[in-house]
């Protein structure tokens, strides 16, 4: 009888993870969509136009996202399977995330839409899963997440990443051939995701999130995220921006989103025009803030847990 007990025990709990990974999942996923198709972004793909990119277009990012799903769950699944220490868990994932890489690149031959966010998302979806163990015989149902919760997932991710830049940009003047991110590295000293990583996302933990939790949900939803867009090309310091134009562009970056901002921003009169002007200037310039987008991505993921987005 007991044996028959444990048996049961361990078969829901089984079933619970899954059914948890797979919510974790749905999250990531729709904040991967909410991000593709809000409009209008300045020198990012979006329903109206592809910005800066001359090689993809919504389509593009639609059938990219598809192909994420499976590699989201293994990252949530691990997370919330994983006994041994946080620095494990994060080799661990980083070996999903390539092969998530790889189905991604064949399902939109070859063009890197989201090689940035299977990095971020991996990383959050390893955390939250590995957070919620001790919640799985708490909760029956998927627990929402308080504003402590997401603090926790934080916390986790700096223990998870600890040592990071050190150790990926060891003896970089030593390798023959470099990577977009290994250049910034060596040439500005930029940590690029890296750095943000291991930092532990602090400007979405200690600007981002609290904005999200006081904006008025009476507004739209889409003017809502593209709030957030904005501080974070305002401050984010983007690596697809300095590889495709150096510092130069990040610093216009950073001054249009600024500047957009303290004229009041989606609330001004002329907000659609001065956008429209941007993605102008943007596309001129070649300049695309995905960065920017990838955080804006794991920003709405975190709003999803906590049910205000």
């Amino acid at each position: 009888m007991r044996e028959e007990i444990s048996k049961k025990k361990i078969i829901n709990k089984i079933s619970k993870i899954e059914k948890w990974a797979t919510q974790l999942t749905i999250y990531a996923q729709q904040a991967v969509l909410y991000e593709a198709v809000l409009s209008p972004k300045p020198g990012l793909v979006d329903p109206v136009d592809s910005g800066a990119h001359r090689d993809m277009n919504i389509y593009t990012f639609m059938d990219s996202t598809c192909s994420l799903y499976q590699g989201f769950y293994q990252f949530a699944q691990k997370g919330l399977l994983w006994k041994d220490s946080l620095k494990k868990l994060f080799e661990k994932i980083r070996f999903i995330g390539i092969e998530l890489e790889k189905k991604m690149l064949k399902e939109t031959k070859n063009i890197n839409t989201h090689k940035g966010i299977i990095f971020s998302m991996g990383i959050f979806l390893a955390a939250t899963g590995f957070f919620l163990q001790r919640y799985l015989d708490v909760f029956i149902e998927f627990p929402i997440f308080e504003k402590e919760d997401s603090d926790e997932i934080f916390k986790i991710i700096k223990k998870m990443t600890r040592g990071l830049v050190a150790e990926d940009f060891k003896q970089i003047d030593k390798k023959d051939t470099l990577t977009h991110g290994e250049k910034l590295y060596f040439k500005y000293g930029f940590t690029g995701i890296r750095g943000e990583a291991e930092a532990g996302y602090p400007f979405i933990e200690n600007q981002i999130m609290p904005r999200i939790r006081c904006q008025d949900k009476k507004e739209s939803l889409q003017c809502r995220l593209l709030e957030i867009l904005f501080l974070l090309m305002s401050n984010t310091e983007d690596s697809n921006v300095i590889h495709r134009g150096g510092v130069e562009a990040l610093e216009l970056v950073k001054k249009e989103a600024k500047n957009f901002l303290k004229t009041g921003g989606l609330a001004q009169e002329n907000a659609l025009k001065k956008i429209e002007k941007m993605n102008s200037l943007f596309v001129q310039k070649h300049i695309s803030p995905g960065g920017s987008a990838d955080l804006l991505i794991v920003s709405i993921f975190l709003g999803k847990l906590e049910n205000i987005l």
